[in-house]
């Protein structure tokens, strides 16, 4: 019977580098080491204490280096390039995600990748990755409505050319059909179980009027950039709804101000579905836990997480504490703990190369915001040359997201295919040499292959011992005994365990890594070329 039954104990390094992996970017190995003597209660606690942001007035501009271009301005200070000002932006939310010590930023790509909309401007873009960064651990049901008046959200799906004379249902179609409710079984012609094609209809009544706002149009609540109403362009007529809401029927607006009123009763209709809670308690549950939804996870798993979010009236933070410190969500929760959970998805282009770049300690620059000569060059070549080829586009290709997210059966595995296998396996020679995946020229994360092996191990002139070490903190789970002994044989090169601690001691004594550096880059690029390291 699966089981959200608290997790007792110190989680341990295996459990907490599970537990890591799923929730942050920031596996470091002082991070494993701390979070192993933890509880999961405790550890969790901790990963929802967001920090303050690194950089919270915005982006640079990658011109003459001024600040808050597009927070405290002017905007006129903006790069003239539209490339450059959405790479400033990327590059601004990679800054922030590097740096996060907490469960924020995976929630900020959660959000993401549910409320999905394509590429646009500069000040549209950051203020959405901010709505996402507000919300990350919070209320749902504030979410949703916040992003229906969301700028790019309303131009992407055509929202702001919805109008009483001529609706437009795209937004309609997608808010119900992707973002919230979903589906459910086709019963009939028009009929999906959780809505159907007149309520579709009568959603598009909801939303006609509300355009894209202009950069100094500012919601009061967030200061960030948001739509506004036109009265005169929305359908004042009662809507009302079919079987699938109970016939609800939703008053139409008076006026201006109240078509906000409509739109939030529109809001509160959805989501006191209980499709709508299991809808949300689904994708946490695939998103953090497995590609996976099993009966016993239904019944067991999934409907109390859905109960815990209507009960919260759709605030996230106890529901998803509820999963992460479960039995189930580390495996515990039956017989054999080694079979469906850790280890169990295929690593996202984001946590494959920023994971890496914090476990292996492959940062130079620190906090990118200050480094703005850099800024850009860096930005094309980490974006357009590195995590594009790996399988991370600028955008979702489609309205549906990212294959590796809402893609059944498989889920995670489909951000694994012919295009971007060769770059996953590019992973230790970009961190090696500084380099991208297509390109020969810098970006600013490099590692330092001798040094890391000597700051974060014990021990390390007992091969056998260091070999067991890397594994414990690079794979979800230890290989077996042959498994193992092929990355020692890989280490060794031919030699002997003794010539290994003879070289590793003259390293400690001289500081010459001419003898040591070879084999232990080897054992690097094994590692992070095995299938094993592309799993968490």
């Amino acid at each position: 019977m699966a089981s959200l039954n608290t997790r007792q104990g110190p989680l341990g390094k295996r459990l907490a580098a599970h537990l890591l992996r799923r929730t942050t970017f920031q596996n470091t190995p002082s991070r494993l080491l701390d979070f192993s003597l933890k509880t999961a209660e405790e550890a969790v606690e901790e990963l929802f204490n967001l920090p303050a942001y690194v950089h919270p007035e915005g982006p640079i501009s990658v011109d003459d280096g001024v600040t808050a271009w597009l927070t405290t301005g002017p905007y006129e200070n903006r790069p003239e390039s539209g490339g450059k000002r959405q790479r400033s932006v990327r590059m601004w939310l990679y800054n922030e995600l590097l740096h996060d010590t907490s469960i924020r930023h995976k929630m900020v790509f959660f959000w993401h990748s549910i409320f999905v909309s394509g590429l646009d401007e500069d000040w549209r873009l950051f203020d959405q990755w901010r709505l996402y960064q507000r919300h990350a651990t919070g209320n749902v049901r504030t979410l949703a409505y916040k992003v229906t008046l969301d700028c790019r959200m309303l131009r992407y799906l055509n929202n702001n050319v919805n109008r009483k004379t001529s609706p437009n249902e795209n937004y309609a179609r997608e808010f119900l059909e992707l973002f919230t409710i979903l589906k459910g079984e086709q019963i009939g012609a028009g009929n999906y179980t959780n809505y159907t094609e007149y309520d579709i209809q009568q959603t598009a009544r909801v939303f006609t009027g509300f355009r894209d706002g202009t950069f100094d149009n500012k919601d009061p609540e967030t200061g960030f950039a948001t739509g506004y109403a036109q009265y005169n362009n929305h359908d004042p007529g009662n809507k009302k709804f079919s079987s699938a809401f109970g016939y609800h029927t939703i008053l139409g607006a008076v006026d201006v101000d109240d078509m906000y009123r409509e739109l939030q009763d529109f809001i509160d209709m959805v989501f006191n579905q209980e499709a709508t809670a299991i809808s949300f308690a689904r994708r946490m549950y695939l998103y953090f836990v497995s590609d996976r939804l099993t009966d016993e996870v239904e019944s067991d798993i999934i409907a109390a997480m859905a109960a815990q979010l209507r009960s919260d009236n759709y605030e996230v933070e106890n529901t998803l504490k509820m999963l992460l410190t479960s039995m189930h969500f580390y495996d515990e929760d039956d017989s054999d703990n080694t079979n469906e959970i850790i280890g169990g998805k295929l690593k996202p282009p984001l946590d494959l190369y920023f994971g890496s770049v914090n476990t292996f300690n492959a940062n130079q620059l620190g906090n990118l915001n200050e480094n703005y000569e850099y800024y850009d060059s860096a930005a094309a070549r980490l974006i357009l040359n590195t995590l594009k080829p790996m399988g991370m586009p600028d955008q979702p290709m489609s309205v549906e997201g990212y294959p590796g997210v809402f893609k059944s059966p498989s889920y995670s595995k489909f951000w694994f295919d012919q295009s971007n296998i060769a770059y996953r396996y590019k992973i230790p020679e970009m961190l090696k040499n500084g380099k991208g995946a297509t390109t020969n020229n810098a970006i600013p994360f490099k590692t330092d292959i001798v040094q890391f092996f000597a700051d974060n191990f014990t021990n390390q002139e007992y091969s056998s011992e260091l070999v067991r070490q890397f594994l414990e903190m690079t794979f979800p789970e230890m290989p077996d005994e042959n498994r193992t002994n092929y990355f020692l044989g890989i280490l060794l090169g031919g030699v002997s365990p003794i010539n290994w601690l003879f070289e590793w001691q003259n390293f400690v004594q001289t500081g010459d890594d001419e003898s040591i550096k070879v084999a232990l880059t080897a054992l690097f690029e094994a590692v992070c070329r095995s299938p094993e390291y592309n799993t968490f």
